[in-house]
């Protein structure tokens, strides 16, 4: 397969995985705060953290974070970028991706431009984040229904898949380490709906209530067990990886490489750990291995499937791997 077909698949599942990420937690976040009272701190840029912008320039206020957040295209992070980024991705390999998949993507790129975005956006912003979350769900369910199940499929599961991983883990950090510095809120009304918050984010609050449980458990221990090790749960942190793993190696035709030695690394470091260990060793400590592990095997496949590396010529003839790069460069 092209590497760079590869590439793109990969992409495009990415940004369209962060986009809907994006808008769930800005619309839990909106909602939250319309029925807690937070403290300021905890308000808004806990959110820019997760995505990992640490320089925000202007007061972290709703409108400011959400406007840069959904509608400022130098945001690489924003939905506006993301949703761009995605059909650009789609546009390349438009022989590869179905038609059906490019009609939506193209139709919801000109959409998020258009006037009427806006005016939701305005009257109704749980209307709008929905809808940003419906055009992940029906792209991929229409990309799932009519896409060949091959080597590309597998490359867009695994993008989709790891930002979900990533994500999963960076909110969980988030919430754990930034919202409740002060000892005084844990088990408070303020701490329980951040947890419900936390669950809603990652699409989980329903799955969670309805998984069975032996005994009782601490609320924030029993949703951080849930998000890092549920099997079932397809937003947990231990399923997302096993996906990633089950792509990588129908991906690579059955050679181990990098990016497969790397995952078996870090599942195989969360097996070994149950939430009592997890909690005894520091959540923030074990979810910042997750984030810098996912962030190896991100540079992994980059290596490995799209940049690998040239080899010189032995013979003093150009060898077809340096070929095939120069024909990518240009």
């Amino acid at each position: 397969m092209i590497s760079r077909v590869a590439e793109h698949c990969y992409w495009l599942s990415r940004y369209l995985e962060r986009a809907e990420n994006t808008a769930r937690v800005l619309e839990v976040n909106h909602t939250l705060l319309l029925d807690f009272h937070v403290p300021v701190e905890q308000q808004w840029r806990p959110l820019l953290i997760i995505s990992g912008i640490h320089d925000y320039k202007e007061e972290a206020t709703a409108e400011n974070v959400q406007d840069f957040m959904t509608w400022d295209e130098k945001n690489p992070f924003s939905i506006v970028s993301s949703l761009a980024a995605a059909r650009e991705n789609g546009r390349i390999i438009r022989e590869v991706i179905s038609a059906e998949v490019w009609e939506r993507l193209n139709f919801y790129h000109l959409w998020i431009r258009s006037q009427a975005s806006q005016n939701m956006y305005a009257t109704s912003r749980s209307e709008f984040y929905g809808q940003i979350r419906r055009i992940n769900q029906l792209i991929h369910g229409i990309a799932s229904g009519t896409m060949s199940h091959g080597e590309a499929w597998e490359f867009f599961r695994f993008g989709m898949y790891l930002e979900r991983a990533c994500q999963t883990a960076r909110i969980l950090d988030v919430k754990y380490h930034t919202l409740l510095q002060k000892v005084e809120y844990v088990g408070t009304p303020v701490d329980n709906a951040h947890w419900v918050a936390i669950l809603m984010s990652c699409s989980g609050y329903e799955p969670f209530h309805k998984r069975p449980r032996v005994q009782p458990i601490d609320p924030g221990a029993a949703v951080a067990d849930f998000l890092l090790f549920d099997p079932e749960f397809p937003r947990s942190i231990q399923r997302c990886l096993d996906e990633c793993r089950t792509s990588a190696v129908r991906a690579g035709g059955g050679k181990r490489n990098e990016v497969e030695t790397k995952l078996v690394e870090l599942i195989g470091w969360l097996d070994a750990r149950d939430i009592q260990d997890v909690v005894r060793d520091g959540l923030h400590e074990c979810l910042t291995k997750i984030v810098d592990s996912i962030h190896d095997i991100g540079h992994a496949v980059d290596r490995t499937y799209f940049n690998p590396p040239v080899e010189p010529p032995t013979n003093g003839k150009p060898a077809a791997a340096t070929q095939t790069q120069s024909q990518r460069q240009g």
